[in-house]
C-alpha cells in the first residue's frame, strides 16, 4: 500500500535497503579418494625413481670392480714383465783374449779362420752360393773356454758390438713370458742392427741347449712353446748381414747322445747352424802354453823363469800329465784348480816367488778334484825326480 506525505499530501516510494550477510563462509579440506589412474601414476614414478637409483649403484659398484680388475691385471702384467723394456748391454772385451793369445789346438785355429773370413767377406761368400746367415755352434766339456773362444772371434772386428743373452734369466714362471723375453731380446738386437748396418753384432748365447730340447714329459708343452719362439727369433737373426749368432753347450750334439733330464736335442734346431766347432779338452801343448801365458802376464811379477819357459823340461811333464784324457782337465780347473790356489796357498814372507814346485804341490793338494789316484800320483811325482 502507498503511503501519503501528511504535508504535501504525495505519495510516498518505499527505498531497498539491503540486509547485511553476518554469515562466513571459509573453504575447508575434504579427504576425497584418490581415484585409480593417479593411484597408478604414481605407483609408476616411485618404482621408476627406485630403479634409477638401483642403476646407479650397480655402476658404482660395476665401475668399483673393474677399476679393481685392471689394476690385478696390471700389477701382473708387470710381474710378467709384459711392459718391460729390452734393453741391450753390450759387454767390453778389452780384458779378454785374442786369437793370438788363446792355446787352441789346429782343428780350432782353422775353426775361427773359417769363422772369420765368412763374417769379413760375406757378402761374396753369398755371392758364391754360401750360406746367407750367420751361425755359429760351440760345444765340448765344461770350461774348456767356448766363451773366451766367442770373444776372441768378436775382438778380430773393433767396431763390432758383443751381446751376450744369459737363457737362464729368461725363464719365468709366468705362462708365456719365457718366449716373450726370448723374443724381445732378438728383436731388440735386430732393431739395433737396423740402425748400424755398417756394425757387426755378435749375438752369444750361452747354455743354449735350455731352449734346443725336445721335452716329452710334463712340460712338454712349455717346452715346445719356447722352442718354437726360439727358433722364430734365431731365424729373423741370422737373416740380418751383420748379425752373427754364436751358441755353446757343453752336450754332445749328436741329438741320440745329448740328453738331460729325459730332454733331447731338437736337430731341426741344430741343422739351423751353419757351423759346429769342437771346444775340447785342452791337449799338453795348450795347457803348457796356458800356463807360461798366465805367468808371463805384466800382473805377475814374482814367478821363476821356469813357469814362462815352455821348453822348461818339468813343465812339458807336468803339462802331459794333466792332459790325460781321465783327468777332465779344463782350462777352468786348471787355472781356478791349480794356478790360482798355487799362489794363495804358498806360506807368505816378502820375498817369495812362485816357483814349479809350487805348482806341483798344488796339483797334489786338489788331486781330489782332477781326478787323480793316489797311484797315479806318486808315478807322476816319481818322473819329475
Amino acid at each position: 500500500m502507498t503511503q501519503t506525505n501528511s504535508i504535501t499530501n504525495t505519495p510516498q516510494i518505499p527505498v531497498y535497503t539491503p540486509i547485511k550477510n553476518t554469515t562466513s563462509f571459509k573453504a575447508t579440506k575434504t579427504n576425497q579418494p584418490e581415484n585409480e589412474v593417479d593411484s597408478f601414476i604414481k605407483q609408476q614414478e616411485q618404482a621408476r625413481k627406485k630403479a634409477r637409483n638401483q642403476q646407479r649403484l650397480n655402476t658404482g659398484i660395476q665401475l668399483g670392480v673393474l677399476g679393481a680388475l685392471l689394476l690385478s691385471v696390471g700389477f701382473m702384467a708387470k710381474q710378467m714383465g709384459m711392459f718391460k723394456r729390452f734393453k741391450l748391454e753390450f759387454k767390453d772385451l778389452a780384458k779378454e783374449l785374442s786369437l793370438d793369445e788363446m792355446a787352441m789346438p789346429k782343428s780350432q785355429q782353422e775353426a775361427a779362420k773359417r769363422i772369420t773370413n765368412f763374417v769379413e767377406h760375406h757378402d761374396k761368400i753369398v755371392k758364391m752360393g754360401g750360406p746367407e746367415g750367420s751361425s755359429i755352434l760351440f760345444y765340448g766339456p765344461p770350461g774348456t773356454g767356448k766363451n773366451t773362444f766367442a770373444y776372441a772371434i768378436t775382438k778380430k772386428f773393433p767396431n763390432a758390438k758383443f751381446v751376450e743373452m744369459d737363457i737362464s734369466k729368461m725363464n719365468s714362471k709366468w705362462h708365456g713370458e719365457s718366449e716373450q723375453n726370448v723374443l724381445g731380446t732378438m728383436e731388440a738386437v735386430i732393431k739395433e742392427a737396423n740402425k748400424h748396418p755398417d756394425k757387426k753384432y755378435f749375438v752369444f748365447i750361452d747354455e743354449i741347449d735350455s731352449v734346443m730340447m725336445q721335452d716329452n714329459g710334463s712340460n712338454a708343452k712349455l717346452s715346445q712353446d719356447i722352442l718354437n719362439a726360439f727358433k722364430k727369433g734365431f731365424n729373423d737373426l741370422t737373416n740380418k748381414e751383420n748379425i752373427i749368432v754364436m751358441g755353446a753347450t757343453n752336450l754332445k750334439i749328436d741329438p741320440e747322445l745329448a740328453r738331460l733330464e729325459g730332454k733331447v736335442l731338437d736337430s731341426a734346431m741344430l741343422d739351423r747352424f751353419a757351423e759346429k766347432v769342437l771346444v775340447d779338452l785342452p791337449t799338453k801343448d795348450q795347457i803348457k802354453l796356458a800356463i807360461t801365458n798366465y805367468y808371463k802376464s805384466p800382473k805377475r811379477t814374482d814367478v821363476e823363469n821356469a813357469l814362462k819357459d815352455i821348453n822348461n823340461e818339468k813343465l812339458d811333464k807336468i803339462a802331459e800329465f794333466l792332459a790325460e784324457r781321465k783327468h777332465e782337465t779344463s782350462f777352468r780347473k786348471l787355472i781356478n784348480g791349480i794356478l790360482r790356489p798355487a799362489a794363495s796357498n804358498k806360506e807368505y814372507s816378502t820375498d817369495a816367488i812362485m816357483t814349479i814346485d809350487d805348482l806341483i804341490k798344488s796339483i797334489v793338494n786338489n788331486k781330489n778334484n782332477l781326478n787323480i789316484t793316489d797311484s797315479e800320483l806318486q808315478k807322476f811325482l816319481d818322473s819329475l825326480k
